[in-house]
Formats: structure tokens, sequence, C-alpha cells
């Protein structure tokens, strides 16, 4: 009997992993540590571990490249990792009051994005100046 109830709880367990797994991508709310603009329509989010993620957005993200602040709001009974649909909240800086954008994607930000990021920046910079 205690074989068949280890087993049970080693299946369940099993189960239970690939939720957080999400293609290998969970930035998990309570890990969040940091937080930059990537744009106008999204921004790097730093964890504990040293991870980037990239969150895609959409709504009324005029101010992320001025907000003091940033929180992420899951809807009641979410998922423990930030996910499409979650909200943005920031407050701060030129935002009258706070503005609202929604979370459309999450994704590991790779130093190949990284890098591909700085060479349009740096491309669009020497455009302005031309």
């Amino acid at each position: 009997m205690k074989f068949f109830l280890i087993s049970a709880a080693l299946l369940l367990a099993a189960g239970a992993t690939p939720a957080f797994a999400k293609d290998d991508v969970c930035l998990m709310h309570r890990y969040v540590d940091g937080w930059g603009a990537h744009g106008d329509h999204a921004m790097i989010v730093n964890d504990t571990f040293g991870r980037k993620y990239l969150i895609s957005l959409a709504g009324l993200c005029d101010d992320l490249n001025y907000a003091f602040a940033a929180g992420i709001k899951s809807p009641v009974g979410g998922d423990p990792c930030v996910e499409r649909g979650d909200k943005i909240i920031m407050r701060g800086g030129g935002a009258m009051g706070h503005d609202v954008c929604w979370v459309t994607k999450v994704e590991r930000y790779t130093p190949e994005m990284e890098k591909a990021y700085k060479e349009a920046l740096e491309a669009k910079r020497h455009q302005h100046s031309d």
C-alpha cells in the first residue's frame, strides 16, 4: 500500500511539472527583480536568478520609458507565471495616475535578441543623423 501511495504522489508531481515549464519560459511573479523599457510596447524583466525575459505589451504603454514603478497583476486564481492576459500597471513619470498594459507574450530574452535590438537602435540613430 505504501508503494502505491508514493507512486501516485510521484505521478501527481510529474503531472504538475509541465504547468510550470511552459516551454521552459516561466517568469514567476514572486521572483521578478527589476525591469526596463524595451521600446514603446515591450519591457525586459529580470528575475532573482539572473534570467531576462522579454514581455510584449498592448494597451496604454506610452509612459513605459518614464515610469518610476511597474507591477504585474494576474486574474484571481491565475498562474504563478507571468502570462498573456496579465496586466502591467505603471506609476509615476509622465503617467497620469497610472497606465495599464496587457501582456501579449513572454519569452526568454537571449543575447542574440539583445544584440539585434542594439544594432537596430544604432541603425536608427545613424538614419536620423544623416
